[in-house]
């Protein structure tokens, strides 16, 4: 372990995730299940191997702050980022909600280059998908908490995130809806129901979660290849991550499974967790063929509104990703901020290196031709309707 002494709180490192996870179960921080240990160790267990946990902690009479970070090697360089990879949607920190409040964008600056100066030696900084703000301990009385990462030197606006506020009902839901939008789910569920009945269900013990769990990654694997993605789920790393998901045990929330079924037939399945009275939706698949024209990944959507509300949640959330449909139903967007920078001379290099990479990669979407190119020298499917 790494320490910092200097004015201020301490500042010390933790090389692995077991000598932090007393620091990431400290009651009383703002943050999301992400940053929770069960969470962490599920990632560094799968896909996470290899990568070397520097999980920061500020300390002063307790614990303010938790960030964790990790350096992953690639391509020969060391890079700064989140545990959590790419199937964390929130890269945040746990924070003390007062600590975090307190701290300005110059406090920010002050308080990273301490911890700069205590991390091992790392040649970039990539720090992804962060939210601007937290979600506040339960029972804290309090409103969302400012995430003091989003000022850091070089951040930037990424996006948004966007979510529903639930009311205390489903008719009152549907009633602040676009009515057209509305009136076509209902038209769907009927056209649904002239094939068979229909049934929600949450996953409700182990050989439940393993059966969905078997269903939906069939049906994501379909997916991913109909859209000339690669199949995610043919890595064992990713379907292992997937799997001790299912099985975590999360402090404050649960893991959710559910799936609907019609006539017997599971048409549409989701994992995904609640937490701190937040519905998450993390993974969603459906069925094609003959079921597309029901569009069951929306009723599925619809079906867990509803349940979302039954089970008394404040927060339908879509995470990342600003995809159509999120819109219909969505009233409130979450901005998202990035940070990525080089700390060495071969860090400046790989980035310049990297950015002119993406510069041919935005012209030759401009350029169909070179598109096709680019894709038959990846080895890739080509573009739908070019041949």
């Amino acid at each position: 372990m790494h320490h910092g002494a200097a004015q201020g709180p301490t500042i010390r490192v933790h090389a692995s995730l077991r000598d932090a996870e007393a620091d990431l179960e400290t009651p009383g921080l703002a943050g999301y299940a992400f940053g929770r240990h069960a969470w962490l160790r599920a990632w560094h267990d799968t896909l996470g191997v290899g990568v070397a946990p520097a999980i920061v902690v500020v300390a002063d009479v307790r614990v303010r702050m938790v960030i964790p970070l990790g350096i992953r090697r690639s391509r020969g360089l060391r890079v700064l980022e989140f545990l959590g990879g790419s199937v964390t949607d929130y890269n945040a920190p746990l924070a003390d909600p007062a600590f975090a409040g307190n701290l300005d964008a110059a406090s920010v600056r002050t308080l990273w280059t301490r911890i700069a100066a205590v991390l091992p030696p790392h040649d970039t900084v990539r720090l992804l998908r962060m939210p601007a703000s937290l979600d506040p301990p339960e029972g804290a009385g309090t409103g969302r908490v400012p995430n003091p990462l989003v000022h850091l030197p070089g951040a930037m606006a990424a996006g948004v995130a966007r979510s529903v506020a639930l009311p205390d009902s489903y008719a009152a839901l549907v009633g602040s809806m676009r009515s057209q939008f509305v009136g076509d789910t209902r038209r769907r569920w009927r056209r649904l129901a002239e094939v068979g009945s229909s049934d929600f269900a949450v996953a409700a013990d182990a050989a439940a979660m393993r059966d969905l769990l078997v269903g939906l990654k069939r049906m994501k694997s379909r997916r991913w290849l109909e859209t000339g993605d690669r199949d995610w789920f043919a890595d064992p790393a990713f379907a292992g991550f997937y799997d001790a998901m299912g099985r975590m045990t999360l402090p404050e929330g649960r893991i959710h499974g559910c799936a609907l079924s019609v006539a017997g037939t599971v048409v549409a399945a989701h994992l995904g967790l609640v937490y701190r009275g937040r519905f998450y939706v993390l993974l969603l698949g459906w069925e094609s063929g003959d079921w597309q024209r029901f569009s069951t990944g929306r009723l599925m959507i619809d079906a867990m509104m509803k349940a979302a509300i039954d089970e008394d949640h404040q927060v339908f959330d879509f995470t990342v990703g600003d995809e159509a449909y999120k819109r219909e139903w969505a009233d409130t967007e979450l901005p998202l901020f990035r940070c990525e920078g080089a700390v060495t001379m071969r860090g400046r290099l790989a980035l310049a290196s990297i950015s002119m990479r993406e510069d041919i990669r935005a012209r030759a979407k401009r350029v169909t031709w070179l598109r096709r190119a680019i894709r038959r020298l990846a080895g890739r499917p080509p573009l739908p309707g070019t041949g």
